[in-house]
C-alpha cells in the first residue's frame, strides 16, 4: 500500500511539472509585450544611450564650480659640477647713490673670503595645487548645460520610439497567430461538416439513392480542404516561429495564445488625432530639440569670440638639494581675460552655418509634421472603413448561416442538390474566414492608432 501511494504521489508531481510547463507555453497578449521589452537589443541600447545622457548633463553641470588640480616635478641634471667665488677686497664709492650706479672710486681695506659649493648634480623638485575659476566664457557653460539637457530629452524620446515600435510588432506577430489559429480550428470544423456529408452521400450511394458522381464530389471538396488545412498548419508554425523570435523565445517552441477574438467591436474614438500626434509623437520632439540644439550650437560658437574672464590660486613647494635644504613654500593668484581680434572672419563663417544647421532641422520638422498629418489621417480612414467591414462580415455571417440551414433542410428532402449544398457550406466558411481575418487587422489597427497618436509608451502602458 505505501508503494502504491508513492508511486501515485510520483505521478501527481510529474503532472503538475506537465501542466505547468504546458501553461507556461500559453502565453497572453501583455507577457508577449513584457518578454519583447526585455528581449530586445535595440530597446537595451537605447535605454543605456538614456542613462549616458544623464550622466552627461550631470558632467555638464561641473563646468560651473571650480576645478582644482595636483602636479609635481622632479627634475635632474648628472654630472653638473660645482663652482666657486674667489675672494678680493670690496670696491668703494663716493657714496650710496654711486655705489648704486656703479661708479666706484677704488678698492676699500675690506676683505671677503672667497666660497665655493661642490655638488654631483643639479636636482630640482616642484609641486603643488592649482585652483581655477572660470567667471565669463560667453556664455558656453550655460548654453552647453542647455544641449546637455536637451540631449538627455532626445535619448529618452528615442527610448520611448523604440518603446512604441517593438510593443507594436509584438502585437501584429500575436494577433496574426491568433488569425491563423483561429482560421485552423475553422478549417477543421469545415472538414467536419464535410466528412458528415460525406458519410451521409455514401449511405445514400450504397442503396442506390445517389449517383458515385455526387458523392465524389464531396471527396473532391473535403480533399482540397484537407490540403488547405496543412497549408494552414504549415503558415501557423512560421507565424509561431516569428513570435517566438519577437519575444526571445527558441523558435521551435510551440506555444499557443491565450487571448480570443470577440465579434463584440467597438469603434475607437479617433477625435483630435492630428492634434494629440503633434503634441505627442517623440518623432516631433526629437526634431523641436534637434532644432532647439542648432541654435544653441549657434551661441556657442559666437561665444568663443567673446571675451572671456578667469581667476585662480596656486599653492606651490619648491626644494633644489645642495643649494636650498629647505623646502620654499609660495602661494599665488591671478586674474585673467582674453579678448579675440582678428580671426579672419572665422566667426561670421561659424555663425552662417550654424544658421543653415537651424534651417535645416526646421525643414525637417515642418516636412515630419506634414507626413504625419497624413499618416494620421489615413490610419482614422482605415479604423473607420475595416469597422465597417466588421459589421458587414457580421451580417454575412448571419446570411451565410441561415442560407446553409435552408439549403441543408432542403437537400434533406431533395429540394436541393450536392453542389447547391457545398457551395452553401463554402460561403459559410469563407463568411467565417473574413470575419476573424477582420478582427485580427482590427485590434492591431488599435494598437497604430496609439502609436501614431503619441499614447503607446513607457509612462501609459
Amino acid at each position: 500500500m505505501k508503494t502504491m501511494k508513492s508511486k501515485i504521489y510520483i505521478i501527481a508531481i510529474l503532472l503538475g511539472v506537465w501542466l505547468s510547463a504546458g501553461a507556461q507555453n500559453t502565453l497572453s497578449l501583455k507577457e508577449c509585450r513584457e518578454m519583447a521589452l526585455d528581449y530586445n537589443k535595440e530597446l537595451k541600447k537605447a535605454d543605456y544611450q538614456k542613462q549616458e545622457a544623464v550622466f552627461n548633463q550631470k558632467a555638464a553641470r561641473t563646468a560651473y564650480l571650480p576645478s582644482l588640480s595636483a602636479s609635481a616635478n622632479v627634475m635632474y641634471i648628472p654630472g653638473m659640477k660645482g663652482f666657486s667665488i674667489p675672494g678680493g677686497f670690496l670696491p668703494t664709492a663716493a657714496s650710496v647713490e654711486a655705489a648704486i650706479n656703479g661708479e666706484f672710486t677704488g678698492d676699500s681695506d675690506v676683505w671677503m673670503p672667497g666660497m665655493g659649493i661642490e655638488m654631483d648634480g643639479l636636482m630640482l623638485a616642484y609641486g603643488g595645487f592649482n585652483l581655477t575659476q572660470p567667471v565669463y566664457v560667453g556664455g558656453k557653460i550655460r548654453n552647453s548645460n542647455k544641449q546637455a539637457d536637451l540631449g538627455a530629452e532626445i535619448y529618452n524620446s528615442s527610448y520611448k520610439l523604440k518603446y512604441s515600435e517593438i510593443i507594436e510588432k509584438t502585437d501584429q506577430a500575436y494577433w496574426q497567430l491568433v488569425f491563423i489559429d483561429a482560421n485552423l480550428k475553422l478549417a477543421q470544423k469545415y472538414i467536419a461538416m464535410l466528412t458528415e456529408l460525406e458519410d451521409q452521400l455514401t449511405d445514400m450511394y450504397n442503396v442506390g439513392l445517389i449517383p458515385a458522381s455526387e458523392k465524389l464530389k464531396v471527396s473532391v471538396q473535403k480533399n482540397e480542404a484537407e490540403l488547405s488545412l496543412v497549408r494552414v498548419k504549415n503558415v501557423l508554425k512560421v507565424a509561431k516561429m516569428y513570435l517566438n523570435q519577437t519575444i526571445g523565445r527558441s523558435l521551435n517552441d510551440d506555444i499557443s495564445v491565450a487571448d480570443t477574438l470577440s465579434e463584440n467591436v467597438e469603434l475607437i474614438s479617433t477625435v483630435n488625432g492630428v492634434s494629440l500626434a503633434l503634441n505627442q509623437r517623440d518623432e516631433i520632439k526629437i526634431l523641436e530639440n534637434q532644432v532647439k540644439l542648432s541654435e544653441l550650437d549657434k551661441k556657442i560658437a559666437l561665444a568663443d569670440y567673446l571675451p572671456q574672464v578667469g581667476v585662480s590660486a596656486s599653492y606651490t613647494a619648491f626644494y633644489v638639494k645642495d643649494l636650498a635644504e629647505d623646502i620654499d613654500f609660495q602661494s599665488n593668484f591671478a586674474g585673467q581675460i582674453s579678448i579675440p581680434i582678428f580671426s579672419w572672419g572665422q566667426s561670421r563663417h561659424k555663425q552662417n552655418a550654424a544658421k543653415l544647421k537651424i534651417k535645416q532641422n526646421m525643414a525637417e520638422l515642418s516636412n515630419t509634421n506634414e507626413l504625419i498629418n497624413l499618416e494620421v489621417e489615413q490610419l482614422r480612414n482605415q479604423i473607420e472603413e475595416l469597422y465597417q467591414t466588421i459589421l458587414i462580415s457580421k451580417k454575412n455571417i448571419l446570411e451565410a448561416e441561415e442560407s446553409l440551414s435552408e439549403t441543408r433542410s432542403s437537400f434533406e428532402v431533395g429540394l436541393n442538390t450536392t453542389a447547391d449544398l457545398l457551395e452553401a457550406q463554402t460561403n459559410w466558411q469563407e463568411a467565417q474566414v473574413q470575419l476573424i481575418k477582420n478582427l485580427s487587422q482590427y485590434e492591431v489597427l488599435k494598437t497604430s492608432w496609439l502609436r501614431v497618436t503619441g499614447n503607446l509608451n513607457p509612462e501609459v502602458n
